[in-house]
């Protein structure tokens, strides 16, 4: 959904055709982290600006529906739950909205908390972390982008994977989908 909005803005903003646009929006996220912070670094575009244009513009609710599921699985869990994002928080907000799971979250660490920087920079997780006000071997960070784990490891946090085609990661733990966590935990001996 925001693959388009932003490879569209990307074409009007830059001039770029079609292709071009895409090729740019998926190399600067590959190298950034994200496309707003690929854009600032090579072309100066803020990336405030560049959110509020593209994701800020989507309605998650024409694309996603309420997970009574997930929202099972995280009435289970008895550990703080937070939301760790390279989007921004109003975009967060508005996807927890969609899935009816926002009252099982405490906060949104997001892109504009960590001054804008994104997950894998250390600065992001370094943010999050002076927030909770916890030792990072407290702190567990549950990730679908293998890419955004290394740093997290290399704090000592307890790392989850969902599972994907992107190779090996280290991780604790990994498993197939989110709503497996709560169970996948326990029988892993961690406390939720």
């Amino acid at each position: 959904m925001g693959d388009v909005r932003i490879r569209q803005w990307i074409e009007m903003r830059l001039g770029l055709s079609e292709e071009e646009a895409d090729l740019l929006r998926v190399r600067t996220w590959r190298q950034y982290g994200t496309t707003a912070r690929g854009l600032e670094a090579e072309f100066g575009i803020p990336q405030a600006p560049f959110y509020e244009e593209t994701i800020g513009q989507i309605d998650p609710r024409e694309h996603i529906r309420p997970n009574p599921e997930l929202a099972a699985m995280l009435a289970q869990l008895t550990a703080a739950c937070y939301v760790f994002t390279n989007a921004p928080a109003v975009y967060a907000v508005r996807v927890l909205d969609a899935l009816g799971v926002r009252p099982w979250f405490r906060g949104i660490f997001d892109i504009e908390h960590s001054g804008w920087h994104c997950k894998p920079e250390p600065e992001a997780y370094h943010a999050a972390l002076d927030s909770l006000g916890l030792p990072p071997a407290e702190v567990g960070l549950v990730e679908d982008n293998p890419r955004n784990l290394p740093p997290a490891v290399e704090l000592g946090m307890y790392t989850v994977l969902l599972d994907n085609e992107e190779g090996e990661a280290k991780a604790d733990l990994r498993i197939a989908r989110v709503t497996e966590l709560a169970e996948a935990l326990r029988r892993a001996g961690v406390e939720a």
